[in-house]
């Protein structure tokens, strides 16, 4: 969960041009909000995860063991850190893990093979091409594993090249130690393709070769139908990590290509591997089963009913119906699915129905189910209610983004969000407050329901209105919408023939 959730999340903000270093220098108090972020935090904890693999379990503890003795009732700085882990472990510390929080970013290692030879090469990973990219190189610690051997390799040049054997069995970064991304050749590709079908590779090493992947159809270095053919090995896949990400991966191409001719396409391959999730997980928790289970069950619900397969659908409202009789009926795993689905297929009685359960339950975790489930209408006048509802004294101002974010990750809402926004921005920030952190996650959600047509009208409106300790946030979001507009583009001419 560390590496779908922190690692995944920071890897998705530092491929951005407008991301920070971890160690950032703050010009101005409102900028100390902006950079609490995956990067401080997620990152952050990436980069020490990465450090103790590097010098060794035993190597990590004994170095913090004597920087915490050595420097007990008195100040410390981030260098009397990393020296007492590189005095115990005898490595470069302090040199290696200043290349990674003092400068923006992660690398991309490209891996090509030629005989028993391995070609290295490194550059900086964005998720939007930029042409006149500034020259930069990490010390990587590269974990590179061929059948049983392993070498260990600090990778500081812009290219290197290590002698190995023959065998095309070859994976590197194993156990994704280090925080970058990999990009094999074909030849290897096409190997642990064949690794994966016959489950030789442990389910971390399934779910990086995935994820990187898809991280460059996302940056248009590769494109989708390789993608998707490459991902039809893990139908049988049944280890949580690999199959949230591919599930979220595809969902997240659904929505992009919702309004497209060739959305069709997408949605086979979704609906397929959906249904293979579900097959194994069905409605109703199993005896001892995995808590991630009950985390990859509701999402596998909610999207197989927004796809609107009808016995999802169905059963929701069987459920929901079963609920009103009797709340301790419905498993409180499935009532925000349930209710969201219910929605889904509702009206305006749907509609009045949910906002008279939001207001007599007394509890605030119910509360927030029944509001998000009054996001999730396709009815865009009943999204405007709830848009409207969420202004009034009946939700709370810490709740006020959860709305906003739910309607915008709605297909329907996409249409609405933007100039509901706007006309209700000062209602909307008297009500969060100038200086909330909750600014952020309004500003971010823009991204969603934006292209980038209207970039110069988004820049304008926050000129005229300005959020002081969202301007970073701002730039990202921006940056987000071009990249999924560039990506929308790329698929459309992918597919233009379909």
């Amino acid at each position: 969960q560390f590496l779908e959730d922190a690692m995944n999340q920071a890897m998705n903000l530092d491929s951005l041009k407008s991301s920070h270093p971890i160690d950032v220098k703050v010009n101005q108090p409102s900028e100390i909000r902006e950079i609490f972020d995956s990067i401080s935090y997620d990152k952050g904890g990436c980069v020490l995860r990465m450090l103790e693999y590097f010098v060794g379990r035993e190597n990590f503890r004994a170095g913090l063991k004597y920087y915490l003795t050595k420097h007990k009732y008195k100040n410390a700085t981030t260098k009397d850190l990393w020296n007492a882990i590189g005095r115990v472990s005898k490595k470069p510390v302090r040199d290696m893990m200043n290349s990674w929080i003092k400068q923006i970013g992660f690398p991309l290692v490209k891996v090509t093979k030629q005989n028993s030879h391995l070609h290295l090469s490194q550059r900086r990973f964005l998720s939007e091409s930029q042409t006149n990219m500034k020259q930069q190189t990490w010390q990587v610690p590269l974990i590179v594993n061929q059948d049983k051997n392993e070498i260990k390799y600090l990778f500081k040049n812009k290219s290197s090249t290590l002698s190995i054997n023959k065998s095309q069995n070859i994976i590197v970064n194993s156990g994704r130690t280090g925080f970058f991304r990999i990009m094999y050749d074909e030849k290897l590709l096409s190997n642990l393709q064949l690794l994966i079908k016959n489950q030789k590779l442990n389910h971390v090493d399934r779910w990086t070769i995935q994820n990187d992947f898809f991280s460059f159809v996302v940056a248009g270095t590769k494109k989708l139908q390789p993608y998707l053919d490459f991902c039809t090995v893990y139908k049988n896949d049944d280890n949580f990590l690999s199959c949230m990400n591919l599930a979220s991966n595809l969902y997240f191409l659904y929505l992009i290509s919702f309004n497209e001719k060739y959305s069709y396409i997408i949605k086979k391959y979704v609906m397929d591997y959906f249904e293979i999730l579900f097959s194994r997980l069905g409605w109703d928790a199993r005896k001892n089963e995995q808590h991630t289970d009950v985390l990859l069950r509701s999402f596998v619900i909610s999207v197989l009913g927004k796809l609107d397969d009808k016995k999802i659908l169905n059963q929701a409202s069987i459920r929901f119906n079963q609920y009103l009789k009797n709340p301790s009926s419905l498993n409180p795993d499935l009532q925000e699915v349930v209710f969201s689905l219910v929605a889904w297929q509702g009206d305006i009685h749907t509609h009045k129905k949910l906002i008279q359960l939001f207001r007599n339950t007394k509890t605030q975790e119910e509360k927030l189910r029944f509001l998000t489930a009054l996001c999730y209408f396709k009815d865009t006048n009943l999204l405007q209610k709830t848009l409207d509802f969420s202004l009034t004294k009946d939700v709370r101002s810490q709740n006020i983004q959860l709305p906003i974010i739910h309607t915008s990750s709605n297909p329907y809402g996409k249409k609405i969000m933007w100039k509901w926004m706007t006309k209700n921005w000062m209602r909307l920030s008297k009500k969060f407050g100038i200086g909330n952190p909750l600014a952020n996650r309004i500003v971010a959600s823009i991204a969603l329901v934006a292209d980038d047509s209207m970039e110069a009208e988004i820049c304008r409106f926050f000129k005229k209105n300005p959020m002081p300790g969202t301007e970073r946030i701002l730039k990202q979001t921006l940056e987000k919408i071009r990249i999924r507009s560039k990506l929308s583009k790329r698929l459309c001419h992918e597919f233009k023939n379909t």
